[in-house]
This record gives C-alpha cells, structure tokens and sequence, in this order.
C-alpha cells in the first residue's frame, strides 16, 4: 500500500518503427520499484478510468502502476488505425509497450495486462507474442480469435455491434480527417443519424450499401465488422484460438447475458489444455456473474431483473479478486484464488468449482413435443423427458422482412434495445415461435453449466437461421429469457466451409447457447422458444443463399420442425 498516487496524462511510449504511443500512468508516488499493469484501448483512454474491475487511482494505491494507453492511430497516439485483424501490428505494440515499462524506474519488471471486449482481443494477440515481462492477463468479456470474430456467432453477423460500434469508432477517425483539412461534414451527420437513429441503419437493405457509412474511410469499418462473416479470410494475422503460444495464468470474467459467455469458458478450456507452460495451464481463473457486456461496471439491475445486492460491483468483491489475482502472479503473494466463481441466478448467490462442467452435473435429456400446433405459447408444444416417437412436425413461415424482434438477450444496449433478461410473453404471441414447455416444476431445478440445442429441421429455402431460447415461465405468464443460440444453415457442418442446403431435406443442427446457471423455481415452467430470426440481434437472414449484406428483397421459407423416431430434436440440460 501507498499513501499517496502520482498522475502523469500523455506519457510518450516508442515503438519499435519509431511511432509515439501516448498513456495515462497512475503509479505510487515513491522512489519505488511496483508491478505494472498495462490497460491498451482503443476507445480513449480518458474514458478507461471509470472501470469497477479495475480502478486506477484504487489499484495504484495496492502498489501497482496503471498504464492506460491509447492504441496506435487512436485518440492520443501517432499512426494509423484500421479496423479489423491487425496481429503484425498489434502484437508487436503490445510487446513493446510491455518492455517499455519493464525498462522504467518506477517498474520491478513484472508486467500484467487488463481489460475488456476489444481490449481483451488486444491482449490475447499480444500474450502470442509472449513479451520477456508479461506474467499475466487479464481477458474480460471477450475472444481469443480475430477482432472481427467478435461480431460473429455460428456464423450470422451480431448486427447489433457493428451498429453501435461503427459509429462509436469512426467519429475519431472523423477527427484525424479535419485535423488533416478534410470537410467531414456530411461523415459526423450521418454517424450521428446512426447513433441516435440505429434503426435506420440495421433496417436498411441492402447492408452493404447502409448510407449512413458511405465515406470510403468508415465503409471500411462497417464492411470489416458486419459483412467480412467468414472466418479465416484473414491468414497473417489470423490469431484464432492459438492458446499454445501464451506462456502467461489468466483472469477471465463475463457474464450470463454477456455476448461471450461461451468465448470465456472456451477460453478456460483451452488454457487448461493447451496454454503454453504449465504455469499457464494451472492458472485460469473464472468470475462470472449476472451481467451484460457492461461487466466492468456491473449492477444489480440487468434488463427486466433486479439479481440483489450480491451482484453489484461491491457485492461481488469483484475489483478485490481482480487485485487477488495480480497479486498471486505478479507479485507472488497472497492466498489462493478459486478457478471458478460464478453467479447462481434465482437464489442469486455466489458459488464456487474447481471444474467446468460442474463434475457433479446430471445432464437430463429433454424432449420437443406436438401434435403440429406449437405455434405460441397458447400451442400444444411441450417440453419434457419422454423420447417421442410418431409426431407430425411443427410449421411455421419464415418472412425476413417480418423477423422476429430482439427482446433482451445477450446484446449491447443499442438505442431501444434493453440487454439481459426480458419478458418474452409478447413474443411468444407470434405464429413464427414455437414454444415447448414443462409442467409446471414440483421441486426447483438448478440449471448449471453449457447449453447445446440439437434440433431437426427442414425449410423451402437454400439458405436459412434457426434461434432458439431457453426460458423460464413464471406463474404470473411472464416469461424470461435465460439463454440462447442460433445458426445459419450453411455453417451447420463447419463454420470454416459454408454449405448450402437442399429445399425439404431434414438436417440436424447443433445449436451452442452458451453457459449459464440458473434455477429455475418450484411451479415455474421451463421452456425452448423456436424460431428462425431474432432480429436486430442477428442479422436476419434473407433465404436467398447470396452472400451477407447483398439482398434487396428476401424470400419467405416453409420450416418444419421435427420430433419423431430418427429425428429427435432435444436439449441437455446440466442439471444439479
């Protein structure tokens, strides 16, 4: 500890070709040596200070320093940003910032790394580069592959972030382009239309030509983030999933509705099993609670819930599990840290394991059910653990220019959209939902761990999505979103080779929704929600088979859905 803290703002940091980075740095104002920790952002590092997870001025007075820098061609720093996958670059500014630290005065040269979403992106890339000084990172809510992957789930574009972060990016690049004598005019009205007018922009068709990102500087940005859907068009720098090039423990956080609660327990798993030293494969740690992508500033009301005083910033402990676990691998001080803790949502309590899966998990198989009516949660679709076997299959039209609209979910909070649990009812109002439920519970059931979704299916289409959600029923009718996945046909093989499909054959697809932990109470109802859109969450898809952002006009499709002998759609559930 320390009894008092330095500031120093725009600290120039040179990199190996001779561009200035510039950071913040808050540090004990001492003639010490202390552990660092470097914060790489590309959002401004003014806006980086407000951070429950890790607090500068807080951490600083532990007895670290806090490095907050502004990444190559952003804000305060020289260069050029460009979006999309930059591993050459990035990894090597990363390398160098390390070293650069490691080399100052006030540094005992034990280096560790923080922060969130692209900021943990930043750091994955740089641990591959596997700096002399970095002991440690810390991935919040976020991947271990390409930057562009984060817009992606099985396929299908998140159109929700390329909205809101496209925009968001761009108006500095408007920045550096009037600094440079250019009228960008027309490029700040149309990103504020966007901003404060989204739907405009995820409502338009066809995506690729969205007006409001016509500038050839931010079409760049719009094209990389929402139309560049298939992975491994990036080769170089292609920094997908090599967990055997970081020799460094990790601290992954997320949340239950956070767009990468499956992207951090992957990120656990391949750690565990493949990080490069056994240092790194014995230190993963997991702290996951009830929240959205907003994890580092967490609350007690996520969407529609209020989860109790326990998951607050201050109740979850979370800046002191942080600081516990930089303590333990940069400092070597300390007592032992849990590999997992996580957020029971129900009886909203902390809980800790040593394994994911929980080795106790009794994985309980459920069944879809109907006599062909499942449309709406008036239909007759029930959910239960008796395999079916002669069922006429489920109907419904698909018209994506009628989708069915996001309501909660794991989802950035773009303008009219609330993230997080929502009340599902008047969705379950659409012809378009099947729903299959329980009867009602006799005993609570704990739900706990990852969720995969087998479902089989036939359409009219060459191409089309299938959504699914879990969700508990309440008594009263309201019902809450609690998990959920989708998939694009074409990716149901391999997501590396797009193949189309035969109108009317059945295929079955493996729908990933993520982990959760939920209990689900005595007399409420679970129940899966199947549909073909869930939309501006995920781009819709048009049914055409043409590439994404191309169509003008789409095509309304015939799906079947099917449970019967040979084609059993189900769900395991990890129960506890």
């Amino acid at each position: 500890m320390t009894s008092s803290v330095r500031a120093d703002s725009n600290v120039a940091m040179e990199m190996r070709d001779g561009t200035i980075l510039r950071a913040d740095v808050f540090r004990p104002n001492d003639r010490g040596k202390h552990p660092a920790i470097l914060v790489r952002t590309p959002y401004n590092k003014l806006l980086t200070v407000r951070n429950d997870l890790l607090n500068p001025t807080t951490t600083a007075f532990a007895g670290y320093a806090v490095v907050i820098q502004d990444i190559r061609g952003r804000f305060a720093s020289e260069g050029e940003w460009k979006s999309g996958e930059r591993q050459s670059v990035e990894g090597s500014d990363g390398y160098d910032s390390v070293e650069w630290i490691a080399d100052q005065p006030w540094c005992d040269g034990n280096v560790g790394s923080a922060g969130g979403s692209y900021l943990a992106s930043l750091q994955w890339i740089m641990a591959m580069e596997n700096p002399p000084h970095l002991k440690a990172i810390a991935p919040w809510i976020g991947t271990a592959g390409p930057m562009y992957e984060q817009t992606l789930l099985a396929g299908i574009a998140t159109l929700h972030i390329p909205v809101s972060w496209v925009p968001m990016m761009a108006v500095d690049v408007a920045d550096r382009l009037e600094r440079e004598g250019k009228d960008v005019s027309n490029m700040r009205r149309m990103l504020y239309q966007a901003i404060f007018n989204p739907a405009e922009v995820y409502n338009y068709l066809p995506l690729k030509d969205v007006p409001h990102f016509a500038e050839p500087e931010v079409r760049a940005i719009w094209t990389a983030m929402a139309l560049n859907v298939v992975p491994g068009r990036d080769t170089a720098g292609n920094a997908r999933w090599k967990y055997g090039r970081v020799n460094v423990p990790c601290f992954h956080v997320s949340g239950w509705y956070d767009l990468f609660t499956w992207a951090v327990f992957k990120n656990l798993e391949g750690m565990q099993q493949n990080g490069g030293t056994p240092r790194a494969r014995e230190g993963q740690h997991v702290l996951v609670g009830p929240w959205t992508h907003t994890a580092q500033m967490p609350d007690a009301i996520v969407g529609e819930m209020n989860f109790g005083p326990a998951s607050t910033a201050v109740g979850a402990r979370i800046a002191e599990h942080q600081l516990a676990f930089f303590d333990k691998y940069l400092c070597g001080r300390g007592a032992g840290i849990p590999t997992i803790r996580y957020f029971v949502m129900g009886p909203n309590q902390w809980r800790v394991a040593d394994a994911w899966p929980l080795p106790q998990t009794n994985w309980q198989r459920f069944f879809l059910h109907s006599q062909g009516q499942a449309n709406t949660s008036a239909g007759d679709g029930v959910l239960n653990r008796d395999e079916p076997k002669s069922e006429p299959a489920d109907t419904f039209i698909y018209d994506p220019h009628n989708p069915v609209p996001t309501t909660g979910g794991r989802l950035l909070a773009v303008s009219g959209m609330v993230n997080g649990p929502g009340d599902q009812s008047h969705i379950e109002k659409r012809e378009d939902v099947m729903c299959y439920t329980t009867p009602g519970l006799k005993d609570e059931a704990e739900v706990t761990g990852p969720l995969e979704f087998h479902l089989f299916a036939s359409t009219s289409a060459r191409d089309t999505d299938f959504a699914v959600k879990l969700v508990d029923v309440h008594p009263d009718g309201r019902t809450y979103n609690v998990a959920e996945g989708i998939i694009r046909a074409r990716y149901r093989r391999s997501i590396f080779e797009p193949e189309l499909i035969d109108p009317g054959v059945v295929y079955e697809y493996t729908i990933d929704m993520g982990n959760v932990s939920q209990v689900f109470h005595r007399g409420h109802c679970i129940r899966l929600d199947v549909s073909s859109s869930n939309f501006p969450g995920f781009d819709r898809n048009m049914n055409t088979g043409n590439p994404p952002g191309e169509d003008t006009q789409g095509i309304p499709a015939r799906q079947h859905i099917f449970h019967e002998t040979g084609y059993t759609s189900y769900i395991d559930l990890p129960v506890q």
